[in-house]
């Protein structure tokens, strides 16, 4: 009997240690398939990671494409001696149709939906809103006057306006119901506006949200350059570098740098019938959130700092001319709806 027990026992160790050479043999094999399994993942993801995208609008005929910019800017001027500061924030609404889809290019309609301008004065706060729909007030109903006016725009597929035509829209009916101005004040609100959201402000504005796409592919850490040049108010020159930091499932997430310089520090321009120059410097950051599928911005911020001086040149309206310091800093967010 003891040796039949012993027999027993020997078998009962045996299949024991079997079973638990198995049991260890399963685990290691199963770790050695999850961890392989992480190892095909991981490459997967370095590979992912490393492949160089095209990044470019890719818009669809017939679809409509909104900008949604708002922009909060404080200017702080020093005239006769004098410290002032003017807060103000501009917004609109924009949509671009696209009706046509050409090989390098998209030809759209744009029209404003929405403008709205706030600012904060030492003589105290005045607001507009072009949907404001008020009579009495007269800079809300020209604001007014400018939405749902549609003019054209042809936008290269690395985000440049390449031309704009039919802007004479924007301020044909301007005054169409406003009774309570002279010509001469006509003239003085047709410029304030223009500059704010005509023809070549509108050109400024707008590449700024798209005019940042590189001219060959990249992948994540890949940096690139990006001319670009503001033609209303102060004409300034803008040099900035992107960079691809991230590439998720539905969007690209670029940071840029700029740097801003005047275009021409020798010529002035005409503003409120006084010759004028800007001799300022400055930088820019940018944080966008571009969706993968169109190129359109999805998100955008963008903050920046000028600072240095206007030159008003010697003239009828100012003898001798003056130099006023400022400093002039802006946020501005940029959204899709």
């Amino acid at each position: 009997m003891g040796d039949i027990y012993a027999t027993i026992m020997d078998a009962s160790r045996i299949t024991y240690l079997i079973y638990s050479g198995l049991c260890v043999h399963y685990v290691i094999n199963n770790f050695m398939k999850k961890l392989i399994l992480v190892a095909i993942i991981l490459i997967s993801s370095v590979t992912v990671f490393a492949q160089k995208a095209t990044l470019a609008l890719n818009l669809t005929k017939g679809n409509t494409y909104y900008m949604v910019t708002s922009t909060n800017m404080a200017i702080s001027q020093t005239i006769n001696g004098q410290l002032q500061s003017i807060n103000t924030n501009l917004m609109a609404k924009m949509a671009f149709t696209v009706t046509n889809v050409m090989d390098t290019s998209y030809a759209m309609q744009v029209k404003y939906e929405r403008i709205g301008m706030q600012m904060e004065l030492p003589t105290g706060l005045m607001s507009f809103e072009s949907d404001k729909n008020d009579p009495n007030d007269i800079f809300s109903t020209i604001m007014g006057n400018m939405t749902n006016k549609p003019f054209c725009i042809e936008m290269s597929k690395t985000g440049k306006l390449l031309s704009i035509c039919s802007t004479e829209n924007l301020s044909k009916s301007l005054f169409d119901g406003i009774t309570q101005l002279n010509d001469e004040q006509k003239a003085a609100f047709r410029e304030q506006l223009m500059k704010s959201f005509g023809p070549e402000a509108f050109k400024s504005n707008i590449e700024i949200g798209t005019a940042v796409f590189p001219s060959v592919k990249v992948a994540v850490n890949d940096t690139w350059l990006v001319n670009s040049a503001a033609e209303s108010g102060m004409q300034t020159k803008m040099s900035t570098t992107f960079r691809l930091n991230e590439v998720t499932a539905s969007a690209y997430m670029v940071h840029g740098e700029s740097v801003i310089t005047p275009q021409n520090a020798n010529s002035y321009t005409e503003m409120n019938g006084m010759p004028m120059k800007y001799n300022v410097n400055g930088t820019s950051q940018y944080d966008l959130k571009i969706d993968r599928e169109s190129g359109w911005i999805a998100e955008a911020r963008i903050n920046q700092v000028i600072k240095g001086n206007v030159e008003i040149k010697d003239n009828p309206k100012m003898p001798g001319g003056m130099i006023i310091p400022m400093t002039i800093t802006d946020d501005q967010t940029i959204s899709n709806n």
